[in-house]
């Protein structure tokens, strides 16, 4: 029996350290910006709920679409667990990324836009003093390039906007992680 205890405690401990609440981390101001519809979008309308968010851009050469199709597949995922989730996509290039703009690109990865919001309408100095001060990234447009160097991590935010979690779709558990994440806060 003396045995059983060590192990059984062990149990125990793996087991409730499995339903302790995530971390939050540093709440995102207040925004409101611009959607793929020409509507103002922001921390009111997702009071709430929880959301995801990443950073692209449309003619972004590299990354970008695979950021958007993994976003699509997360948003699909979701859906079908019946996870009610916000998805927020902040362009990193708001000159080229007007509503029109980002309303097509968005429609080659999916074909329900009812929660995800790709935000446009702040200035490039706005838009990278936002990401690195509320989500600690980077976003750097260089006057020769039409191309933007910027983070690559999906963030999961609670439904005061909290972030409460960053995740890099190289991990190939990200998926999973992020799932499994969503329905502890729920």
């Amino acid at each position: 029996m003396k045995r059983l205890t060590p192990f059984i405690l062990l149990i125990v401990l793996l087991l409730s350290s499995c339903s302790e609440p995530l971390e939050r981390g540093k709440k995102v101001r207040d925004f409101t910006f611009i959607d793929q519809n020409g509507e103002s979008y922001g921390t009111e309308q997702l009071a709430g709920t929880p959301w995801i968010a990443d950073f692209i851009f449309t003619s972004c050469t590299t990354i970008c679409p695979t950021l958007t199709s993994e976003m699509a597949s997360l948003q699909k995922m979701l859906k079908e667990e019946g996870l009610d989730v916000q998805f927020v996509s902040f362009s990193v290039d708001s000159e080229v990324d007007e509503p029109a703009v980002l309303k097509k690109y968005i429609s080659n990865f999916t074909d329900d836009e009812s929660d995800w919001h790709l935000l446009t309408g702040y200035s490039q100095s706005e838009l990278e003093a936002f990401a690195r001060e509320e989500f600690q990234t980077f976003v750097l447009k260089h006057d020769s390039s039409n191309q933007v160097v910027h983070g690559t991590n999906f963030y999961l935010m609670d439904s005061e906007s909290y972030i409460l979690k960053e995740y890099n779709f190289s991990n190939e558990m990200y998926k999973e992680e992020l799932r499994k994440d969503l329905k502890r806060i729920k």
